[in-house]
């Protein structure tokens, strides 16, 4: 939050409106939490940019479904506003031995229906991302999973084939959702839908969904747990994809918040009274990804040259609005959920991101310097990828290389995650990415032989080791310490170019309050916590 200032906003990479971006030179305050409220509040309306393809929890992986969902269906654990993990349904986890972890279940947590928790539920829960015919976006979180049982009434017991120490964090996110099995089973297809709804555990339930319009939550007053019972009777959701209509809405009081609100909207917003931005710890990163491993960026010594020419400061002054930290390395610091100092360090020691014309000439002159242009892709659908694009230019035109900017249509921007085809004639991609939770083993995993996204193809027996051997190390030290080997491999290759870690931000209106900050909106249920300004 800016001293002084009524309200300020920034978009996250990935949600910008396609306006241009306000410069923002004022230093910004990053907060965990929003002051606390001092009463209830009978009805809030919340922005979102699109609508849920289903409200099924296993194909929860967007910002928009993750928000609604997380206020709906809980997990065995959540998200704290610090980042760190926490009990949910799970009232307790043990880890008796690397490959077994035990859940001890909340007694009295009830469905929405009525129904009472039982481990049976859990493990239809889990065991659903393990069924291919399923389809589930996280069954990626369970590849060490070999079996998952009720070891109890209320105690549920999974074994790994190989220790797997991201497993327990996963729970965290949909892939620790935990729904009736009977409701599943009942509702059939119709489940998720905007006719079946869902019937989970949270401190909202269901209550509609009109398609293309609103999705409505209500409070549920037989949540499990009173810290966090809804302060808010009534949530409900417009979907509202024109972000100057967002901008509007939120200037009228028509919309009580957002996240995510378009650079483009900083002044009007922050000058306006209506109410605050806040702006909190993330663990994204916006990066520019190569692409072609054949290509003009083929040599690693090109693209630190490049990386070393990229002035970081002023892309996030211009392009973000300050609101966000140059970035080193593709894991953040949002993601150092643990040994902090030893990452900080590691951090502190990479100098390929640190602007220096001339070393990066000295370090160019060094190889053969690519004569045909690089590709970059850009979108109008992401105001900051143009002037993202215009920086990347400019300074690599200060060392020979000749950037060539391509406005991508915006479907086939989109499709580059999962087409190979769509990836043909790029050789650099601009993209946010980040963890689900704070450990940064979860993004360099992405970098592993194989990887679904490794795109460059990246492979190094050497790499594909160290991060295997951080996936069976409990012991916190030890995990960092092979972490930061593998990060400096990654570094030194250049195979992204981080250019900066933008901060969470957030938008609420003067009369409501006690919402987090951080970047826990996907898999916390932060609405439960809105209440009325004092």
């Amino acid at each position: 939050m800016i001293a002084g200032g009524a309200a300020a906003v920034v978009v996250l990479a990935g949600c910008a409106s396609p306006a241009a971006p306000e410069r923002g030179d004022a230093a910004v305050e990053v907060v965990e939490l929003t002051p606390a409220p001092a009463g209830e509040l009978d009805r809030i309306t919340w922005a979102v940019s699109s609508e849920p393809a289903s409200l099924d929890w296993i194909y929860n992986a967007d910002n928009t479904t993750g928000s609604i969902l997380a206020n709906v269906c809980e997990g065995l654990l959540r998200l704290a506003p610090d980042l760190s993990l926490e009990p949910a349904l799970a009232e307790s986890f043990a880890h008796p031995d690397p490959t077994t972890w035990v859940y001890t279940l909340r007694d009295g947590a009830t469905f929405h229906d009525g129904s009472p928790l039982t481990a049976e539920d859990v493990v239809f829960s889990l065991r659903r991302h393990l069924d291919p015919a399923a389809g589930s976006f996280w069954s990626g979180a369970f590849a060490n999973v070999d079996s998952i049982t009720a070891s109890g009434p209320l105690e549920v017991t999974v074994t790994l084939s190989a220790p797997d120490e991201l497993f327990n964090a996963y729970l965290s996110s949909p892939a620790g959702i935990v729904e009736r099995a009977a409701t599943v089973q009942e509702l059939g297809e119709r489940y998720g839908t905007p006719q079946g709804g869902v019937n989970c555990i949270g401190p909202y339930e269901f209550d509609s969904w009109d398609s293309g319009q609103t999705i409505t939550l209500v409070r549920d007053d037989d949540y499990f747990d009173p810290e966090l019972r809804a302060k808010t009777e009534t949530v409900e959701f417009a979907i509202v994809r024109d972000p100057a209509a967002v901008v509007n809405g939120l200037l009228s009081g028509s919309l009580d918040g957002t996240w995510e609100v378009a650079p483009s909207a900083i002044t009007r917003l922050s000058g306006s009274g209506v109410g605050t931005v806040y702006y909190g710890p993330s663990t994204q990163g916006y990066n520019a990804i190569v692409m072609d491993p054949t290509g003009p960026l083929a040599d690693p010594v090109v693209r630190e040259a490049l990386s070393m020419v990229i002035d970081r400061q002023a892309i996030i002054d211009v392009a973000i609005a300050g609101a966000g930290q140059e970035q080193r390395a593709p894991a953040v610091p949002g993601t150092w959920g643990y040994e902090r100092d030893a990452f900080q360090a590691a951090w502190d020691d990479i100098d390929s991101a640190t602007l220096d014309l001339d070393a990066a000439k000295e370090l160019l002159a060094t190889t053969t310097a690519p004569t045909e242009p690089i590709v970059l892709a850009t979108t109008s659908a992401e105001a900051q990828t143009p002037v993202i694009g215009a920086e990347i230019q400019s300074a690599a035109a200060k060392i020979g290389l000749d950037v060539e900017i391509s406005s991508v249509p915006v479907d086939q921007y989109y499709a580059v995650y999962t087409d190979a085809e769509a990836r043909k004639g790029i050789d650099l991609y601009l993209t946010a990415w980040g963890t689900d939770f704070a450990d940064p083993l979860q993004m360099y995993r992405y970098f592993e032989t194989g990887n679904f996204y490794n795109f460059f193809g990246f492979s190094n027996p050497g790499y594909d080791a160290l991060i295997a051997q951080a996936g069976t190390q409990s012991d916190p030290a030890e995990r960092a310490a092979s972490i930061i080997e593998a990060q400096r491999i990654v570094v030194d290759e250049s195979l992204w170019i981080p250019l900066y870690a933008p901060y969470n931000t957030m938008f609420l209106n003067a009369r409501a309050t006690g919402a987090p900050a951080s970047y826990v909106q996907l898999h916390s249920p932060w609405a439960a916590m809105i209440g009325a300004a004092g």
